[in-house]
């Protein structure tokens, strides 16, 4: 068993994220994909972000059984940076205080997790747009106004839409989803 500490962040440009990653902490390596790291079946990835445009990816590494751990809590990094005197921010420093971080600061995820967590995103990206096209009614024209209303009836109907997809993944993946929601009689 391997273990792969690997550091995601925003590339300069912004185009992407790029991972560092390593097992030693000496030797580090590069990629855009978390399926680019070499990692095998019974082997172990410490992240600390799962980008949600990574999920595909962080999926295709569970398929090959490999276990995925991202950190729970972000704030650690820096208290441990700051504990080991390491004043650099850059991404090989960062994967040496993940490497410093105790195992019990990370949580394992499956399929499930990232699948709901991806759903749950872009509902909450929903909602976001419907506030903002809402704040924005105040202040609107009439013509303005009109369009705006429009564009929340629409997105209010992708809302909908995702939250029925929601239900049905969380059907199909928790089998205690539907006794809890019949037992509270919660009905959509």
């Amino acid at each position: 068993m391997t273990r792969f500490y690997a550091d995601i962040h925003r590339k300069k440009d912004d185009s992407c994220y790029r991972i560092t990653y390593t097992t030693d902490g000496k030797t580090f390596k590069h990629t855009d994909s978390p399926t680019k790291i070499p990692a095998e079946a019974g082997d172990k990835v410490y992240v600390d972000v799962i980008p949600i445009m990574h999920t595909d990816g962080f999926i295709e590494l569970l398929k090959r059984g490999v276990e995925v751990y991202y950190l729970r809590r972000l704030t650690l990094i820096k208290a441990t940076r700051q504990k080991m005197g390491i004043t650099s921010k850059s991404a090989r420093a960062d994967v040496r205080v993940l490497m410093a971080i105790e195992e019990r600061w990370f949580k394992a995820v499956d399929e499930t997790y990232l699948i709901m967590r991806e759903k749950a995103s872009t509902f909450r990206s929903l909602q976001k747009t419907i506030e903002q096209y809402s704040n924005r009614l105040d202040s609107a024209s009439e013509d303005e106004r009109e369009d705006l209303l429009d564009m929340v009836k629409i997105t209010e109907k992708k809302l909908h839409r995702q939250a029925k997809r929601i239900v049905e993944e969380a059907e199909r993946r928790y089998s205690a989803y539907s006794i809890l929601v019949e037992e509270l009689g919660i009905s959509g």
